[in-house]
């Protein structure tokens, strides 16, 4: 969060708002969508020995569009923060694999 002042040296209310995420869709509230694409993660993440795992597996998995998975992966990502993209780690690159954030 980016801390701004006013000339007068005040804290600027406006700066305790986030800023939007970099895509500059703003953030997304909790669905059931997010819900079936994190469980799709967790379950191919399980089965595939703890690897992370491709869109559109994810995709197929949670039943819904390719496009529509990958902006629910960015905000379980970004906003969220219940997922990691692991992007350029294959050779070929094959596109983003996605894993679950750790949880301590």
């Amino acid at each position: 969060m980016v801390r701004r002042t006013t000339d007068d040296g005040l804290m600027d209310p406006a700066a305790l708002a986030a800023p939007p995420d970099d895509a500059g869709r703003g953030h997304s509230d909790w669905t059931d969508r997010h819900e079936r694409v994190l469980g799709a993660l967790t379950t191919a993440e399980e089965e595939g020995g703890g690897e992370a795992v491709h869109l559109e597996e994810i995709a197929r998995r949670a039943g819904l569009g390719e496009d529509e998975t990958r902006q629910l992966l960015h905000d379980l990502v970004r906003v969220h923060r219940m997922a990691t993209e692991l992007a350029g780690s294959d050779r070929p690159d094959l596109g983003p694999r996605y894993e679950t954030t750790p949880r301590f």
